[in-house]
């Protein structure tokens, strides 16, 4: 597996376990919504998915179709699909 390829996977490992971490603490503050170290919790993992989704489309480009910059084409569909080889 290429080089590039291997960081991108790690770089989705990584967005995938911070977002478990911050639905979880969303569900959690959910039935605890006064709780302080919860909602210290939720910015430092909503910051750390913002950091990590910013630099995944820094160097692979949109992580979802919300995410697309689409000013003369739809970038979305630039790379393979996942049934062509792609992520």
């Amino acid at each position: 597996m290429p080089m590039m390829e291997k960081e991108r996977e790690k770089l989705l490992q990584y967005i995938t376990e911070v977002n478990f971490a911050l639905d979880d603490c969303v569900l959690f503050l959910d039935t605890h919504p006064n709780d302080e170290e919860a909602l210290e919790h939720y910015h430092k993992y909503n910051e750390m998915r913002r950091e990590a989704t910013a630099e995944y489309e820094n160097c692979f480009g949109p992580l979802t179709d919300r995410d697309v910059i689409s000013d003369n084409n739809w970038t979305w569909v630039s790379e393979k699909w996942p049934w062509e080889g792609g992520c």
